[in-house]
Parts: structure tokens; sequence; C-alpha cells
């Protein structure tokens, strides 16, 4: 009878060492699952806020970080984006979900990046790429730029000169107006990224004005104001307007509307660096 209860005993010993080790075994699996949701939402954010930083349209962030969490199992995902923010819900096979959000704080135009990202994007919807891979080829596009930073400098000569001539200046104007533009390229390389637009675009404008001025003294027969007009082309937001316009037309009033109140400003800084320039110059 004891040898009975003693083998009983042993069975229900074992038979509950195996439950618990199953429990275990399961709780690995869905904490590996929870991980590789958690990992995939990530790499959507991470890849609709790179677009956004290079200039990429709101509908196109928040269809992009969509299609991504379905490719990777996603049953319904929500995204919301109003330019400086990129937020997701999303509801995974399991029935967990995560929310998680990015914070754009500057954007630009980096059309070759962008080009770069989309490819991704479909690499990752269309050819199934791996979690790893993703993200090693994300973290291969955020550099600053895939193009050679001097190729900034002739392109910036190039348009300030053209628009120096195309307002009415002369060939000496816009030989002027090249000095400005490369002042104001390299101000901004120079400046941290930690820098606001605004005071990014009234230290640009103050450079312009003063450069112009300093042209004016040396040749006084240099047209300050079409050297002023052709230099700030640079820094004119049009793209910016422009962008807006787009979003408001596809009925994202917020993030139109705060685009357009952002182009708005620094059209503003502009005018403001502009005035303190020609000031100082008077003063002269």
């Amino acid at each position: 009878m004891l040898q009975r209860q003693s083998d009983g005993g042993c069975s229900l010993v074992g038979r509950d060492h195996r439950k618990s080790q199953l429990k275990k075994e399961e709780y690995s699996v869905q904490r590996e699952l929870r991980e590789q949701c958690e990992q995939a939402a990530v790499i959507a954010l991470d890849l609709g806020r790179q677009l956004l930083i290079c200039g990429a349209d709101v509908k196109r962030a928040e269809d992009t970080a969509e299609r991504i969490c379905r490719s990777y199992g996603a049953q319904t995902t929500d995204v919301f984006c109003i330019g400086s923010l990129l937020m997701a819900t999303v509801e995974w096979m399991d029935g967990s979900t995560s929310t998680q959000m990015r914070n754009i704080n500057r954007t630009g135009y980096d059309l070759a990046r962008l080009e770069a990202l989309n490819t991704l994007s479909r690499d990752i919807c269309d050819k199934n790429i791996s979690l790893s891979a993703a993200r090693n080829r994300l973290t291969a596009l955020r550099t600053p730029s895939l193009q050679k930073k001097w190729v900034t400098y002739p392109a910036a000569i190039i348009a300030v000169a053209a628009y120096t001539i195309f307002f009415g200046g002369t060939w000496a104007d816009a030989l002027v107006a090249s000095i400005c533009g490369i002042f104001v390229t390299m101000l901004e390389r120079m400046l941290p990224e930690k820098t606001g637009i605004m005071m990014r675009t009234v230290l640009c404008a103050i450079a312009v004005g003063i450069t112009a001025g300093i042209g004016s003294l040396l040749y006084p027969a240099l047209q300050t104001d079409k050297v002023m007009i052709g230099s700030i082309m640079l820094m004119v937001p049009g793209l910016m307007v422009a962008g807006s316009l787009r979003d408001l037309l596809g009925g994202d009033i917020i993030a139109g509307s705060l685009q357009l109140i952002q182009a708005v400003l620094i059209a503003g800084a502009l005018a403001l660096g502009l005035a303190w320039a020609a000031s100082w110059a008077v003063q002269l």
C-alpha cells in the first residue's frame, strides 16, 4: 500500500513538473511572439518617421506604416500623423495590442533617401524580408544624405545666380548672390541639428543681408535688392506651402494647417533677418 502511494505521489509530481514545463515553454513562445510584434511595429514607425524627415507627405507615411504592420501579421492598424507626430496602435493575431509614437523634430527634402526608403517598404510588403534584414537596411538609410555634401554647393550657386538674373540682376549681381548662396549653405551645415528652423532661417537671412551690404560697399553699382531676392530663394518655403496645400486638399486639415503656419513663420523669419541686416548696412 505504501509502495502504491509512493508511486502515485511520484507520478503526480512528475505530471505537475511536466505541466509547469509546458507553461514555461508556452510563456517563452508567447514572449518571443510579443517581442517580434513589437519589433515589427518599431520598424514600421521608424520607417514612417524617416519618410517624413525626407519630405514625404502624411498620407504616404501613414499608408506605409499600416502596410508594413499588416505584412508582419497585424489584424488591424490605426495610424495617425500630423507632420510632427506619428502614432500607431496595432492589434496582432494573438489578440495583443501595442501603441507606439514617434516625434518628428526636423524635416527636409532628400529625394535619394526617400526613394531608397520607398524601395525598402515595398520589399518588406512584397518580398516578406525578415525583421533583422529590414532593421539592418533601415539603419543603413539613417545617414543624413546619400548624396555627397559638396554637390549642394554648385547647386546653390547655379540656383542663386539663375534667380538673380531672372529677377533683373546683372552678372555682377549674380556673382555676389552666388557668394551669398555659398555662405548660406555653409551656415546651414555648420549649425547644430537641434537648432530650430526659425533661428536657422533668421541667421541665414542675416548672412545674406550682410554679404549683400558688404558687396554694395565694395561695388556701388551693385543692385542689392536683386542680390537679396536671388539669395533668399534657397530658403523660401515654396515646397512647404505646396505640401500644406496637398495635405489640405487630401483631407488632412490639421497637418496641412500646421505646415502652412510653419511656412508663414519661416517667411516672417526671412523678413526679420533681412530687415536687421538692412538696418545694419544703413548705419554703415
